[in-house]
């Protein structure tokens, strides 16, 4: 057994570089301003505090061979994340964003007023999040007068202290080139976004932990559907780089960046952010994605 104790410092999280890319995606897109001055407010808030999350990672042998046979290390409700960093993170969070002039600070504060209230509420939440229970989360989210959607951002957000630290201490231990899988290796998510490296090689992103992993152009991951005439891809006008990946077998879709097209990127979390029209384009055309 291996345990991995670290402090999540201010380099991992907000590094200058990051901080200037947030700026330039603003300058680039002011359509979504708003989502990425949040994203940047919360980020910095995150890297200010520095929680100390404690994860550890038990019965190495147990856990290469699930990978071996095409497992995942763990499943979303079984990840060795430190709840306890997270929810205290959720309240402290709530705190800072009810202190900023927002048009849902209303919200914002009954959720607070929910979370001093029952301290059990905050780690339902989170056990929601990661089972994918989307009614529990709807029930939580009307309770406290958020929308689903905010209430998912804000708690992805207070885990990735946790989903950050646990995907460094597995990356090793995934097989580079034999993970021929449609789901993340780590935690056994579907991918949010997608990229062709500078020869043309695919690579998924994992919607939760951010893990990133070769899996071939021609096959869809959600059902692993390999006949080209039902694989196709369509672009947005005037957004070169950016592409839809789909498959009429199943329906589901993912977005893509080509890298030998976009010279400079920023972290795939950061571009699917700020290609939420590529989204309404696919749901326009009767594509969905399985994470919702």
């Amino acid at each position: 057994m291996f345990q991995l104790d670290l402090i999540w410092g201010s380099k991992a999280l907000m590094s200058n570089e990051l901080l200037e890319q947030i700026e330039r995606l603003i300058q680039k897109r002011p359509i979504y301003k708003e989502a990425l001055s949040l994203y940047r407010d919360l980020m910095m808030f995150l890297n200010e505090i520095e929680p100390e999350i404690e994860c550890g990672v038990k019965d190495e042998l147990f856990h290469d061979t699930k990978v071996k046979e095409g497992f995942p290390l763990f499943s979303r409700e079984d990840l060795p994340l430190d709840l306890t960093a997270a929810s205290s993170l959720f309240h402290r969070l709530l705190e800072h964003l009810c202190s900023k002039k927002r048009k849902d600070r209303e919200a914002l504060e009954k959720a607070l007023n929910r979370v001093q209230t029952d301290p059990n509420w905050i780690r339902n939440v989170i056990a929601a999040f990661l089972s994918r229970d989307e009614t529990a989360i709807a029930n939580m989210a009307e309770e406290a007068g958020l929308e689903p959607m905010v209430l998912k951002f804000l708690t992805h957000m207070v885990l990735r202290p946790s989903l950050n630290i646990l995907k460094e201490s597995c990356s090793e231990r995934i097989p580079k080139d034999s993970w021929n899988y449609g789901y993340c290796p780590v935690c056994g998510s579907c991918p949010d976004m997608a990229y062709l490296d500078e020869q043309g090689k695919r690579f998924l992103h994992c919607e939760l932990c951010g893990h990133e992993w070769y899996y071939p152009r021609l096959k869809c991951p959600f059902c692993e559907n390999n006949e080209s005439k039902e694989l196709g891809y369509f672009v947005s006008g005037g957004e070169e780089g950016f592409r839809v990946d789909f498959c009429k077998k199943c329906n589901h879709y993912v977005k893509t960046l080509d890298m030998r097209v976009i010279a400079l990127s920023a972290p795939l979390e950061l571009e699917n952010l700020i290609t939420l029209h590529l989204d309404m384009l696919a749901h326009e055309q009767g594509f969905t994605t399985p994470h919702g």
